[in-house]
């Protein structure tokens, strides 16, 4: 069983590699879409914001749908919408902005309830185990992805004098992520005889629209602490390889490479951060830290010609500090049988803030005449206000007794 759980971890991990890949492609070509295709930085935005457009209410869906039709079956479809978002994206490159944007939307319709599976598998299987671990390794993986699209992008279209191979390549891994979860499914399901014996329960919780009104305090804190977090990093490494190009002079290739220090920075950290948090727990509090380690990275990035690349490391390191104790905090925090609706609400609030902020990170970059000082002093003002939540998550933590401070064997006894 031990065995299993972590071949499920790696399976899982994977399968989330092409999700990721596939959103961060588009990124280090910016330049040439934006020039082929005659956008605006707001229109290219778009890309961003019509991912996660249908997750206002999809991803409170997908964890019903989750509940109804079995993990199998759900993540299957939330899969398989993916693929087919990444191929319609990659059919219409170049042709059609439209249809580029409806192949987006598609793959945001799957890949966010794509990720909410995941993240019920793996509180299953390692609950009351190494979780944090397990959310930090497989996250790993994860920022595996971007960095792989980050670095490769620019080089594929250098090399082959097409923007959209790049996108089209995306769209093969994400086909081998669909067969990888597959390869997951009919494992589970030959597992499946025998998990009487076993400690997990893979049962299905019961989501119901009316347990959101029975979330406490603690709960509405982490996920605006989410919602401004992310805001803050997402939009950022989605126009940050322009930024570099515009500021610093660097080309496409380059920019891509300093981009990708940020998700570095996630690989080597977030493990090791995930195994800190189940031994020590203070999960509050590293990310009080978290929050506020992007606000100096923001502030020199806007209104200094220092080198990028430390701050571009330092936040990879806050990218790593937040996630790896946020995530193991929920099951902690939400009692099993609602822990869908948990992690579909924060995800929907956190993709609030992301349909606004990638939309807007462009708006205000046009309106300042492409000059992108102000957005990213915005994205300093948003770690202000995530530090803020974290605070208030601390506080109300500690009046309401639940453990998201202690070590993980404490906290989910």
């Amino acid at each position: 069983m031990a065995k299993f759980r972590w071949l499920v971890l790696v399976l899982m991990g994977w399968v989330i590699f092409g999700a990721y890949y596939a959103y961060d492609a588009v990124s280090p070509i910016a330049d040439f879409i934006m020039r082929d295709m005659n956008l605006s930085r707001a229109q290219y935005g778009l890309l961003f914001s019509f991912y996660y457009l249908p997750n206002f209410i999809m991803v409170l869906i997908g964890g019903i749908l989750l509940d109804r039709i079995g993990i199998r079956r759900a993540g299957g479809l939330f899969v398989s919408l993916c693929a087919l978002g990444v191929l319609i994206t990659a059919l219409s490159a170049g042709l059609s902005f439209p249809l580029m944007l409806f192949g987006r939307l598609i793959y945001g319709l799957g890949s966010e309830s794509l990720i909410i599976t995941q993240n019920k598998i793996l509180a299953k299987w390692f609950k009351g185990r190494e979780l944090a671990l397990a959310f930090g390794l497989n996250l790993m993986v994860a920022r595996l992805g971007t960095f792989a699209a980050l670095n490769s992008a620019a080089r594929i279209q250098a090399l082959s004098g097409s923007w959209q191979l790049a996108i089209w390549v995306s769209a093969i891994i994400m086909f081998l992520s669909l067969g990888l979860f597959l390869l997951y499914s009919n494992l589970e399901r030959a597992k499946e005889k025998n998990i009487a014996d076993g400690p997990v329960s893979l049962t299905e919780e019961k989501i119901v629209f009316k347990d959101i009104f029975g979330f406490k305090p603690a709960f509405w804190y982490i996920s605006l602490l989410c919602m401004t977090f992310y805001s803050a990093i997402f939009p950022f490494t989605a126009f940050s390889t322009v930024f570099l190009q515009s500021k610093f002079g660097f080309s496409a290739i380059k920019g891509g490479f300093y981009t990708s220090l940020v998700i570095t920075g996630t690989m080597f950290f977030t493990p090791l951060f995930g195994y800190l948090v189940d031994k020590i727990g203070k999960r509050a509090t590293l990310m009080m830290v978290g929050a506020g380690l992007i606000i100096p990275v923001y502030l020199s990035l806007a209104l200094t010609y220092f080198p990028p690349s430390v701050a571009m490391i330092v936040l990879g390191v806050a990218f790593s500090l937040v996630p790896a104790a946020m995530w193991p905090s929920i099951p902690i925090m939400v009692e099993e049988k609602r822990l869908g609706t948990a992690y579909g609400l924060m995800t929907l609030i956190q993709n609030l803030g992301l349909t606004l902020f990638n939309w807007l990170a462009g708006k205000i970059t046009d309106v300042s005449g492409g000059n992108y000082r102000n957005t990213i002093l915005m994205f300093a003002v948003l770690g202000f206000i995530g530090f803020l939540f974290a605070l208030l998550l601390k506080k109300a933590a500690r009046q309401e007794g639940n453990r998201i401070e202690l070590p993980s064997k404490l906290a989910q006894t």
